[in-house]
């Protein structure tokens, strides 16, 4: 048995010129809003659905590395955000969000997408900008550690969709 877990990505904003290549990458890794049913019965046959979230229950483990790479490759204009599971409780899935024109970011995760921030990634930070207050280290190095601008952009798109 090939080990496998769940993988789940919502694109938030896409050019319609890249929505071609969007798609093909959500079928090739068996995406769907109906995560219940066949891949078969679930084909994203009309318009890309931004805001919706799309999942496969039975990704292959690194699916998230592959799906990340090809959007960011095909359709680099498409801000997203994606997470795969742990494959067992004591594991760490992974997540990656990516906005054009502010960065990519990504960390491992749990099973609901919540960031697991790599503690000697922060100690090691810390260490080198020893003379930085709390705040200039937030608005400087904290900034690619924590992945603040890529988290506050997905969470405005996150806001968009609540609100509509």
């Amino acid at each position: 048995m090939s080990s496998q877990s769940p993988l789940q990505i919502t694109i938030y904003e896409s050019p319609e010129h890249e929505h071609p290549a969007v798609r093909r990458a959500i079928e090739s890794f068996d995406l769907a809003t109906d995560w219940g049913m066949p891949p078969s019965r679930t084909r994203t046959t009309g318009p890309l659905r931004l805001g919706e979230s799309y999942g496969n229950h039975h990704a292959p483990l690194g699916a998230s590395d592959d799906l990340a790479a090809r959007l960011r490759k095909d359709a680099p204009d498409t801000a997203f955000l994606l997470w795969q599971d742990p494959y067992f409780e004591e594991a760490d899935g992974h997540y990656v969000a990516y906005v054009p024109r502010v960065g990519a970011f990504e960390s491992s995760c749990n099973a609901n997408g919540g960031l697991h921030i790599d503690l000697s990634d922060l100690i090691s930070s810390l260490a080198e900008t020893p003379t930085l207050t709390a705040a200039q280290w937030l608005a400087g190095p904290g900034q690619t550690v924590l992945g603040t601008r890529v988290r506050e952009a997905i969470a405005t798109y996150e806001q968009a969709t609540v609100d509509a």
